[in-house]
């Protein structure tokens, strides 16, 4: 599934989701494998997404973007 989306994508947008895997991978490990959910596990994946998805959207605040 990756390979297929990344031919949809610029390298820098492909790497900026590239970002996400491990992310995704302890949500895979807390939902798949009942690994415990910390505090800080989720608070750092949380920034990490939200980092991905702002740098991903182009949206930086700036009016007249």
């Amino acid at each position: 599934m990756w390979y297929a989306a990344t031919r949809r994508l610029s390298a820098t947008r492909a790497a900026t989701v590239q970002l996400s895997v491990p992310v995704l991978s302890a949500i895979g490990g807390m939902v798949l494998l009942g690994e415990p959910a910390s505090t800080r596990l989720l608070l750092a994946g949380s920034l990490v997404l939200a980092g991905t998805a702002v740098a991903v959207t182009g949206r930086d605040g700036r009016p007249g973007r």
